[in-house]
């Protein structure tokens, strides 16, 4: 009787047992799993930071390379700038000295005549205009040169201005057979003055 009792009870007791062994391996697979998942998230998490310095690098390249292009695209217009202020400068002092060769004559031969202005006629090549202001401006036709009642404002000091003044009466008494042309005469109750500041730089053309 003993024994078929513990018969009944075995297989009651050994299938009691199975599940709870099947129960303890389903919890492994699933900590598996997500142990996976988490492995995988925080890799492409790890990507995309990697990735964000990449772009931060890339765009700090950009703006040093823009920062580049800028300074030398100013430090071009500074050296065309000098470039430019010598060149003119030279142009200025070989007008200087051609002018100081002149002797603003007519006539002359070969190259002194031309080139160096070395006229021989008792007539000056000048031409003489009559402005707005009734101001004469005077001009030589072979080397360029221009006076002009000067500002006093133009200079240093008095002994240069007056130096400048006596030069213009020189210029105005010198004879030439050139005929004069004049512009609309106006009226100014400054006399003139303000007109001959604005165009102290100007010359005749």
């Amino acid at each position: 009787m003993a024994a078929e009792v513990a018969n009944l009870v075995s297989p009651v007791s050994t299938g009691a047992v199975a599940p709870s062994t099947e129960a303890e391996t389903i919890p492994e697979k699933t900590t598996g799993k997500k142990k996976s998942e988490k492995t995988e998230l925080e890799a492409a998490e790890l990507e995309l930071k990697n990735l964000e310095i990449l772009e931060r690098r890339a765009n700090i390249e950009d703006l040093n390379e823009r920062l580049d292009e800028r300074k030398n695209r100013r430090l071009a217009v500074r050296m065309t700038s000098v470039t430019n202020g010598q060149t003119l400068n030279a142009i200025a002092k070989e007008q200087e000295q051609m002018q100081r060769r002149c002797n603003h004559r007519k006539g002359g031969n070969g190259a002194a005549g031309v080139m160096s202005g070395q006229g021989d006629s008792l007539w000056f090549a000048l031409m003489k205009h009559r402005m707005l202001n009734g101001d004469v401006w005077i001009r030589c036709m072979r080397c360029g040169k221009t006076w002009k009642p000067p500002v006093k404002s133009m200079f240093a000091d008095e002994a240069k201005y007056q130096a400048a003044v006596a030069e213009y009466e020189a210029a105005k008494l010198m004879p030439t057979n050139n005929s004069p042309s004049s512009s609309y005469a106006f009226s100014f109750s400054d006399g003139g003055q303000y007109f001959r500041e604005v165009t102290a730089s100007t010359n005749l053309r």
